[in-house]
């Protein structure tokens, strides 16, 4: 190669000048926004990834939601067994209801205090009764299809003495139509349970 032909040094010249432009749109230029790309892709990735970080909460939280929805529901049908304490008037008005559809006698309702236990409370009542055998089944019967949990301990059933006499008989004949004889006295302690007020569950808004 002729360093001295005009043509060589043009094309020595026209190199330069290319790697010249080349050197100062690389450092200048790509090195530039190429640092900017590198910025932008982990920005990218790190928003990516919250993304997925969220969407995996949100998904969480949707499940979340159902199983509160679900146990929440369950809670409520079993708090329904439960009265509060202002539905205590209205176990007496059905007690007695029971009573009157199977032909059994309140003799005696005696409250009992209160009891408590660890999230609930114990409302008893003394109850006295007479009438059949028959109608107390019935009315057992009533008290197990009440609206809420009801129980009956502390039975004690005596049978009625019951004597044949001309006067026993000029009685039952002036007894009202359709009305039994009377033929068992029954005691026992009708309890039902309600929860303790700072027990209840407060529903969340989510």
């Amino acid at each position: 190669m002729d360093l001295k032909d005009s043509k060589t040094q043009k094309m020595m010249i026209g190199a330069l000048a290319l790697f010249i432009v080349v050197y100062f749109w690389y450092s200048r230029v790509y090195s530039h926004y190429n640092a900017e790309i590198s910025i932008k892709n982990q920005e990218f990735e790190t928003i990516t990834t919250n993304l997925r970080n969220v969407e995996m909460k949100a998904k969480s939280l949707d499940a979340l939601k159902l199983e509160y929805t679900d146990l929440l529901k369950r809670y409520e049908e079993i708090e329904t067994l439960l009265p509060e304490v202002k539905q205590l008037p209205s176990m007496l008005v059905q007690l007695h209801t029971a009573s009157s559809l199977t032909g059994t006698r309140i003799v005696k309702v005696l409250p009992r205090p209160v009891a408590s236990a660890e999230f609930y409370n114990v409302a008893s009542f003394e109850i006295e009764m007479t009438g059949t055998y028959h109608d107390f089944g019935s009315f057992i019967g009533y008290v197990a299809n009440f609206p809420f949990i009801a129980n009956i301990s502390g039975m004690d059933i005596k049978a009625q003495k019951i004597v044949i006499s001309k006067a026993n008989t000029e009685e039952s004949n002036q007894r009202e139509v359709g009305r039994k004889q009377e033929t068992m006295t029954a005691t026992f302690v009708l309890s039902t349970y309600f929860v303790k007020e700072e027990e209840r569950l407060a529903e969340l808004s989510l």
